[in-house]
């Protein structure tokens, strides 16, 4: 299973098989599609950081916002935790808040999925080993605010002067957006009326998750087994975020420390590339 999904069903890939797995699903979460995508959602900002995010599937973005985590390549990972410290400075200093967005698409695709909010700054000591290469080191928490596919020809028009004036639908990994060009990215992104999204097929992406779990299990141990003792990312969380409701309506919240019980840590050095 080494193709790599830039979209999944909803995109017409109805010809990719997948094979059985026997894995017992033991990282199931309930994912509220009402919990995002919001009426009330802020889009205007004295200060605000943006950055566009490429990744090289969808499986992986899948994970993301299943676990609300990510991580980018090691300049990637530097240059978004620097952004992160320089906004919780400014907020020290001024009260002023200074969000980091980050706006998702995934090569290849002709269009964003989503908009997430970094929480925190990169962790360099952990790395999870779900992701689909399996080579990215350190990983930051993220809350997703907008999951909905929006086609390129939406943002087309919007130039970066930072980027040799492409568009923004031509840019890099952890490309920096300016504050103009980033919240009217926002604002399309909210009043955009989509069709689709990845929550669509995140059944379709959970079996392949629990597929490449099975290809894994003989080279990983047990994600609990190494979560139980992992304090330093419990303590970054809950020093960033009270409670996500992955329960509307009134009915149990989940914190997002206890999210990561299903998340695979492990203490490494590896060098990767998104």
């Amino acid at each position: 299973m080494s193709m790599e999904m830039t979209r999944g069903p909803r995109g017409r890939y109805n010809n990719f098989l997948l094979q059985s797995s026997a894995v017992k699903d033991e990282f199931a979460i309930t994912i509220c599609r009402d919990q995002y995508n919001l009426s009330d959602f802020q889009t205007e900002y004295k200060t605000a950081k943006f950055y566009v995010i490429k990744s090289f599937n969808e499986d992986d973005i899948h994970k993301g916002m299943k676990y609300n985590v990510w991580t980018s390549t090691p300049n990637g990972n530097k240059k978004l935790n620097a952004a992160f410290l320089d906004a919780e400075d400014r907020l020290r200093q001024t009260g002023t808040t200074c969000p980091v967005f980050l706006f998702f698409s995934v090569n290849a695709s002709r269009q964003f999925v989503g908009v997430a909010e970094m929480l925190g700054p990169v962790d360099f000591k952990k790395d999870m080993n779900f992701w689909k290469l399996d080579k990215y080191n350190g990983f930051f928490p993220i809350k997703w605010h907008i999951i909905k596919d929006v086609p390129n020809n939406q943002f087309v028009h919007i130039i970066l002067p930072s980027n040799e004036s492409k568009s923004v639908t031509f840019t890099r990994d952890t490309q920096e957006i300016g504050l103009k060009e980033g919240l009217e990215m926002l604002n399309i992104f909210k009043s955009y009326s989509a069709k689709t999204s990845l929550l669509d097929d995140f059944e379709f992406y959970e079996k392949r998750e629990k597929l490449f779990r099975s290809q894994r299990s003989t080279k990983h141990a047990r994600p609990e087994q190494v979560v139980s003792g992992n304090d330093n990312y419990q303590n970054t969380v809950k020093a960033r975020e009270k409670k996500i409701e992955m329960q509307s309506s009134g009915t149990k919240q989940v914190s997002l420390v206890k999210l990561t019980k299903n998340l695979s840590l492990n203490p490494s050095g590896k060098q990767g590339f998104r």
